[in-house]
């Protein structure tokens, strides 16, 4: 095997690693997010969402959905907190459940709306 051939296995192993490194990242932030927070969901301020789909990415439960604006499935929801981490527009904050309308309110604000 010449050096050009060598580089070339060097650096499909190193692709298939770096892969291999990311899922394993992935797994350690999972299980490293704070705790749950039952009694606490996601809300989203409706006026804040520009529907970047960011938070929705990053919901471990996909509880988030993308439309216009972001919406939240309070009963998917477990309040870990990861989208309101992430989201750009800081367009989401955790609400206590009784105050999230038994699990069903999706946004605050102005243009609050029902997920049913």
């Amino acid at each position: 095997m010449n050096r050009r051939e060598e580089l070339g296995v060097l650096k499909e192993r190193a692709h298939v690693i770096k892969a291999r490194l990311h899922l394993l990242n992935k797994r350690i932030e999972e299980i490293q997010v704070r705790p749950r927070s039952p009694d606490f969901k996601a809300v989203v301020d409706l006026e804040l969402c520009v529907a970047c789909g960011i938070c929705a990415d990053q919901c471990p439960e996909r509880a988030i959905v993308i439309d216009k604006t972001a919406h939240v499935d309070t009963r998917r929801c477990t309040g870990c907190g990861r989208c309101i981490e992430e989201c750009p527009q800081g367009a989401l904050s955790l609400c206590p459940e009784e105050k999230a309308d038994r699990g069903k309110i999706i946004g605050i604000g102005a243009q609050a709306r029902s997920f049913r």
